[in-house]
């Protein structure tokens, strides 16, 4: 009886737990896709570009932008921004990426492309 009723009570709280939280869908954990911090985390330049290019407040969904180790790179692809007028960098299904490289301390723009949107 001892053994019984730890082992009862541990069957109760593992039951009750919600399956939301015991996929770590509880506790803050939800992300959304279209996300300000996306665009927040970029070089100042970069965000910079994007505001300026935006009459709203950008949001993102995360493949937004991409940094390249390799080639120093940031791609901007902006089928993933809403911001009021993403129609503006469209043609049919070619969508505009823009690339950032380092220069000094900041980042410059060097580079607009259409390309297969990737959505």
């Amino acid at each position: 009886m001892t053994i019984r009723t730890p082992f009862m009570a541990l069957c109760l709280v593992l039951l009750s737990i919600s399956p939301a939280v015991a996929k770590g869908g509880g506790f803050g954990n939800k992300h959304d896709p279209l996300d300000p911090n996306h665009i927040d985390n970029l070089p100042p330049d970069v965000r910079q570009y994007v505001a300026g290019i935006c009459k709203g407040t950008p949001v993102a969904q995360h493949d937004f932008a991409t940094y390249s180790p390799q080639e120093k790179r940031w791609r901007i692809n902006l089928e993933y921004l809403q911001c009021g007028v993403i129609g503006e960098y469209r043609r049919g299904n070619q969508c505009l990426d823009v690339d950032f490289v380092p220069e000094g301390a900041h980042f410059r723009l060097v580079s607009k492309t259409y390309a297969a949107c990737g959505f």
